[in-house]
C-alpha cells in the first residue's frame, strides 16, 4: 500500500521543470488558512512545468493571527507574489502599498505582487468567472509569462 501511495504521489507533477527552487526561480505563494486542499497551486504548477518556465506556486497554510506578519514580510522576501484565498481578501487591502482600480471598487484583493519592497494588489476574480483552471490560466498569463 505504501509503495502504491508513493507511486501516485510521484506521478503528480506540480514542480517547475527542474523540480527545484533556484535563486532566480519566480516564487509565488498561495496564502490560505487551509492552502493544501486548494488545487490552484497544482493546476498552475502543471502549466508552468509543461511550458518550461522557472517558476512555482507553493501553498502556505497561514492562520488568521499570522496573516498580517506573513504578508507584511513579503516586502523583504524572495516571494514574487501570492494568491490570497477568499478568507483574507478583505483584510489584505489594508496591507497594500498600491491597489488597482478593482481593489478600490470591490475592497477585495486576491493577488499581491511584490515590486521591490512594495506590495501591489489586484482583484482577478471580480466577475466571479475566474475559478479553477481559468484562474490558474490568468495568473500564468499575467504573472509567469508576462
Amino acid at each position: 500500500m505504501g509503495d502504491r501511495m508513493s507511486e501516485n504521489l510521484s506521478s503528480i507533477e506540480t514542480m517547475n521543470a527542474e523540480d527545484s527552487i533556484q535563486k532566480q526561480t519566480k516564487l509565488f505563494g498561495l496564502i490560505a488558512e487551509h492552502a493544501s486542499p486548494n488545487r490552484l497551486f497544482v493546476m498552475l504548477n502543471k502549466k508552468i512545468k509543461t511550458s518550461g518556465y522557472d517558476a512555482m506556486m507553493i501553498p502556505m497554510n497561514i492562520r488568521a493571527d499570522d496573516f498580517y506578519f506573513t504578508v507584511s514580510n513579503m516586502k523583504n522576501s524572495h516571494v514574487n507574489g501570492a494568491y490570497i484565498a477568499p478568507e483574507y481578501q478583505e483584510e489584505v487591502v489594508d496591507l497594500l502599498d498600491e491597489a488597482d482600480e478593482f481593489v478600490e471598487v470591490y475592497q477585495k484583493c486576491d493577488f499581491v505582487l511584490r515590486e521591490g519592497n512594495r506590495l501591489k494588489g489586484t482583484y482577478l476574480e471580480k466577475n466571479g468567472s475566474l475559478v479553477g483552471e481559468a484562474l490558474a490560466d490568468e495568473i500564468f498569463e499575467k504573472y509567469i509569462k508576462g
